[in-house]
């Protein structure tokens, strides 16, 4: 086995002749080029890290606790008028039946289309009674 002494001692690199003296000044003028150019504080980057958590919740926050739809079918129904819905329907595909069958009325909504017809209804017949009327004179 060889021993360390054994081992001839030989240099395998060799260094360019002044690189030691050029170094520190090379060093130096690396670290002024750093200094020079000094970091940007992130301004812009800080304000959207803290303020889009904050922005994504208020609009969440919004988006949760605002009524949806705004108004109820009554009121929406209130602020069209009689003529567009009359028009709406006669111009729909939908047949009377249908309408009907999709319809929930109270007593009284009832009892209001049931008067107003028997009301037309009589009228016509007494209607029809004038105009025999007019006919015999």
């Amino acid at each position: 086995m060889k021993k360390l002494e054994d081992i001839p001692k030989k240099h395998p690199f060799e260094v360019p002749e002044g690189y030691f003296d050029k170094l520190p000044g090379v060093i130096q003028a690396r670290i002024a080029e750093k200094a020079d150019v000094k970091e940007a504080k992130p301004y812009f980057r800080l304000a959207i890290q803290y303020a889009l958590p904050v922005i994504v919740l208020a609009i969440v926050a919004v988006i949760y606790f605002v009524p949806k739809g705004g108004q109820d079918v009554n009121s929406m129904l209130s602020s069209v008028s009689t003529e567009e819905l009359v028009a709406y329907l006669e111009n729909s595909e939908m047949t009377t039946e249908e309408l009907l069958e999709e319809m929930t009325l109270d007593n009284e909504s009832v009892e209001a289309i049931e008067s107003e017809v028997y009301f037309n209804f009589d009228a016509l017949e007494n209607f029809d009674e004038l105009d025999l009327d007019l006919n015999n004179l």
